[in-house]
């Protein structure tokens, strides 16, 4: 905790107005007592009135405890000062400890380091001249008592106060911090929770919407189809509107449903689902040659649905920008390995992208430490993804950067 910040002499904003009207109050009530007779009469005499001057002191002290600390305590020290020179009075005496609580309260720590052993010192020194003076034990006891009465216990009863607000300032900055963090890990919760839902939405919908994009354009750019062509091409659009249509209302089935909806996403695709999906696309005209390496085995949900979505995604954009593809999927004992590799259809685009398909299938594998490489050999294009087989629960860590296996005989 840092010491209070410097203020101004003349920083009269910081003065309290209850600390002002405490400080007419002991005037006026130290006021009546000095006009009593409420005061010591020994060492230097003086008149009456000078008795006040003192009081004045330690009262001006009052004022200015909170905004001026150290200023209270020289007030303080003045006025008690002139009381031992001149003989105690109750009231002073009184306002004096406030003085010392003041400054050990409210004051800066190096000051608070020395004025505590000079305190100890100064009720010590008393003690020990009682005790050369009047010698008696009674009387030395009774003296070291009334001057930590005084002197001390101000100071260790500030301290107290002044820890005690220091926890309070500590644990109320930790409740805040803990209120942002849990802020900021919701909002990334949410965050998390929208990009799952829109890696989903476009993985899905756009694969069947390209399809039905595909074919549309092929009917309106050829006038010379036969009748069965039509009809085959129209059913083909149909279907893929039927089914795009139900994964719609599957993911938006899941965005309403209160539990959690993840383990039906895992659920809804694997890889004995890839050859429905490779007749899809045959369907809707695209050469696709399938093949399986390796014994075929389960696998955990998530790592079923991150290639089942590899491939999706691989042939989706072959719809767009290709042709003659050839999907590959190779069962390890490590990892599973999906390739999906075409020719690339010269010319513009037919079918309007918005680039977040190669980073909704990246995100997807590396999630489950895997590693996913897209790009062109030659005059084709290739996607190549490796994907840990133990899915979440025992990631492997992604292959070398500098490996890349060559391509098999039977690509």
């Amino acid at each position: 905790m840092t010491s209070p910040p410097r203020r101004s002499v003349l920083n009269l904003c910081a003065v309290k107005r209850a600390d002002a009207i405490a400080a007419v109050l002991l005037f006026a009530v130290g006021s009546l007592l000095l006009a009593l007779g409420s005061y010591e009469r020994f060492g230097i005499e003086a008149p009456q009135w000078v008795r006040f001057i003192p009081l004045a002191f330690v009262c001006t002290g009052v004022v200015l405890r909170r905004a001026r600390p150290g200023l209270t305590l020289a007030l303080g020290l003045i006025g008690f000062g002139a009381e031992v020179a001149i003989g105690f009075s109750l009231a002073v005496v009184f306002v004096f400890t406030d003085n010392l609580y003041a400054y050990a309260r409210y004051g800066s720590r190096r000051g608070l380091r020395i004025m505590l052993p000079a305190a100890v010192a100064a009720v010590l020194a008393t003690g020990v001249y009682v005790a050369v003076v009047d010698g008696r034990a009674a009387a030395v006891i009774s003296m070291l008592a009334i001057a930590a009465l005084v002197l001390a216990s101000p100071i260790f009863s500030a301290i107290i106060v002044r820890q005690a607000h220091e926890r309070a300032m500590l644990e109320s900055e930790r409740a805040e911090q803990t209120a942002r963090l849990a802020d900021v890990r919701r909002r990334e919760a949410v965050l998390r929770e929208r990009t799952l839902m829109a890696r989903e939405l476009h993985d899905t919908v756009a694969n069947y919407l390209s399809a039905i994009a595909l074919q549309s354009t092929a009917l309106q750019a050829r006038k010379d189809l036969d009748a069965e062509t039509v009809r085959t091409s129209v059913a083909a659009i149909r279907s893929s509107s039927v089914e795009g249509l139900a994964e719609l209302r599957r993911i938006i089935g899941l965005l309403r449903a209160t539990d959690n909806g993840a383990g039906e996403e895992l659920a809804s695709f694997r890889l004995d689902q890839v050859p429905e999906l490779v007749g899809r696309m045959r369907k809707v005209g695209l050469e696709v040659a399938f093949t399986v390496e390796g014994p075929e085995r389960a696998l955990p949900g998530e790592v079923e649905l991150t290639a089942y979505r590899v491939v999706q995604e691989a042939l989706t954009n072959v719809l767009k920008y290709g042709s003659d593809a050839a999907v590959a999927i190779r069962y390890g004992d490590e990892r599973i390995t999906v390739e999906v590799e075409n020719a690339v259809r010269p010319g513009g685009d037919e079918v309007p992208s918005g680039g977040a398909g190669l980073v909704g299938m990246t995100e997807r594998v590396r999630i489950l430490g895997g590693e996913v490489r897209a790009g062109p050999e030659g005059r084709r294009w290739r996607v190549r993804a490796e994907i840990p087989a133990g899915g979440l629960d025992e990631p492997a860590s992604p292959a070398p950067a500098g490996r890349f296996p060559k391509r098999s005989a039977q690509r």
